[in-house]
């Protein structure tokens, strides 16, 4: 099952935190609307397009030759040179995973209610016990939120909600605190360069430089993390590739890993 609804939402914030970013966002992904892809193959490229916000931020004039391409992601234009990109989520937390995509279908009926109500628009930052969010509770946890929402005040299943402008409806979406010692080890990173290495002879292929780009969503409960655990261990990886970065998309800070 695909959650587009999801990625429309997570499109409409990302444009929201990325202003100059949100045209060529926008500009891409009706491109990708006009590809004869299935619906899967135009839901993965969104995605990818997504997590290329935080690099827009660093490297403001990319352009994109081919939205659609495989093997790597995207072929790109930066500073004259045409450069694959290869694009990966790094999931921190993947226990967290499932019930992250349960929460974000709840929310979705939410919003679908609200659409119904007199609610102001804006977005609505919620703060969720998600421990006690499970499939067999899902129709009470829907009716606390709608109640928290309305009422403007805090419930048994939510913990704290505030509000931000937002003048093209109702968007829900979870807040979170960062702990401090939400880690995220560097062999998670590490892994997936080794992974990625295996596949590199596909990707280089008519093209100056491939890059490995690595995306930590902060906006998602799985991917979140407060500091990168033994950094060091990354120091001395050996990868074909040209350039590898890790980058977050709450901050919009980017490690240079080689």
């Amino acid at each position: 099952m695909l959650f587009t609804e999801d990625l429309g939402k997570s499109l409409a914030l990302c444009m929201l935190r990325h202003k100059d970013a949100a045209e060529k966002l926008s500009y891409w992904c009706r491109e990708i609307d006009r590809e004869r892809l299935s619906e899967r193959e135009a839901y993965q490229k969104k995605t990818e397009v997504l997590l290329l916000s935080t690099l827009l931020q660093h490297y403001p004039d990319i352009e994109i030759e081919n939205l659609t391409g495989e093997s790597p992601d995207f072929i790109v234009r930066i500073n004259g040179k045409r450069i694959g990109l290869e694009i990966s989520e790094v999931i921190n937390h993947f226990e967290l995973k499932k019930r992250e995509v349960l929460i974000n279908q709840l929310f979705r009926y939410v919003e679908d209610w609200l659409l119904t109500s007199d609610q102001a628009s804006g977005i609505y930052h919620i703060g969720l016990d998600s421990r006690l969010v499970t499939t067999s509770h899902q129709e009470k946890v829907i009716k606390d939120i709608c109640n928290a929402v309305m009422q403007q005040k805090t419930t048994k299943y939510v913990t704290s909600i505030r509000r931000t402008p937002y003048d093209k409806g109702v968007l829900l979406v979870l807040d979170y605190n960062l702990s401090l010692f939400d880690e995220l080890h560097a062999n998670k990173i590490l892994n997936i360069i080794e992974k990625k290495n295996v596949k590199y002879p596909l990707y280089r292929s008519k093209i100056d430089e491939c890059w490995l780009v690595l995306v930590s969503n902060m906006h998602n409960m799985s991917s979140r993390y407060s500091y990168i655990q033994r950094p060091e261990v990354l120091k001395a990886i050996k990868s074909p590739f040209q350039r590898i970065l890790h980058l977050e998309n709450l901050f919009s800070e980017i490690l240079m890993i080689k």
